[in-house]
This record gives structure tokens, C-alpha cells and sequence, in this order.
């Protein structure tokens, strides 16, 4: 005699064997192309527009230098570099730029006689018209010359 649970497994597992079998499996291909790279010309490139000195003792000039790259179409000059304020003091390249050369300009915050959070800036102006904000931060901290 024949078991109806053996027919009812039988007849499922043949079932499941079918779709298993006749069922194409294909591929997830996802298409992963590099993006472009974006490359600014005809620019300014700055290693930094913010410099934070963090903590810095009291007396000496927290001294900085920030530097760009002349990646425009011809050479600039720095037409100007002023301070947001008299403790702010700042030197910089004074020949023109060529294409693909570097430039500076140094900024220091005077910290004698001062304490706490400072934030400052030079406004930076090129032969070509372009301008630039430069931001200086930072905290004097008196006890940091103290033994």
C-alpha cells in the first residue's frame, strides 16, 4: 500500500527539484565605472584658507605660513595682503607667480600681553582680480609659559 505522506514528500521534493533545475540563474553585474576626476583650472589652489593654532603660550608671535599653487592660465602678482587687525602682521611673495609656481604669505599673531580664543584674518588680492579670506584662530594660554 502506498503511504500518503511518502506520495505528498515525494511529489514535493520533485516539485522543488523542477523549479530548482529549470530556473536560469543569472548574475547580478553591477557596472562600477571610475567617476571622472574633477580637476579645477585655471585657479588658486590653497593648502589651507584656516589655520588653528590651537593652545599658544603667551609672548611669542604664533607664526603661520600659508601657500598656493598658480594653476590659472598666466602669472599673478599679490597685489595686497591686509590684516584684520594691527596684532596681525603678515609678509609674501613679491616677484610675479608663474603658471605652476608657488607663493606665500606668512601671518603671525602677536600673543604677548593677551589671552584666550583669537580669530583673525588677511584679506589676500591678486593681479587678476581674484580675493581671497585667510582665517587665523586659536587660544593664548598665559600658564602654558609657567613651570
Amino acid at each position: 500500500m502506498i503511504n500518503k505522506n511518502n506520495i505528498l514528500t515525494s511529489s514535493i521534493f520533485a516539485i522543488l527539484m523542477f523549479i530548482a533545475c529549470g530556473t536560469k540563474k543569472t548574475a547580478i553585474t553591477v557596472n562600477i565605472e571610475p567617476k571622472p576626476m574633477v580637476v579645477q583650472i585655471d585657479t588658486i589652489l590653497w593648502n589651507e584658507h584656516l589655520h588653528d593654532f590651537k593652545d599658544v603660550p603667551s609672548g611669542p608671535p604664533a607664526v603661520t605660513k600659508f601657500y598656493f599653487i598658480n594653476k590659472t592660465k598666466e602669472p599673478v602678482t599679490i597685489t595686497k595682503v591686509e590684516a584684520g587687525c594691527s596684532c596681525t602682521a603678515s609678509d609674501y611673495t613679491k616677484y610675479p607667480i608663474k603658471v605652476s609656481d608657488t607663493a606665500w604669505i606668512t601671518a603671525s599673531y602677536k600673543t604677548s600681553n593677551t589671552f584666550g580664543m583669537f580669530k583673525k584674518h588677511l584679506d589676500v588680492g591678486l593681479s587678476n582680480g581674484k580675493n581671497f579670506h585667510l582665517i587665523l584662530t586659536g587660544n593664548v594660554d598665559p600658564m602654558m609659559n609657567q613651570h
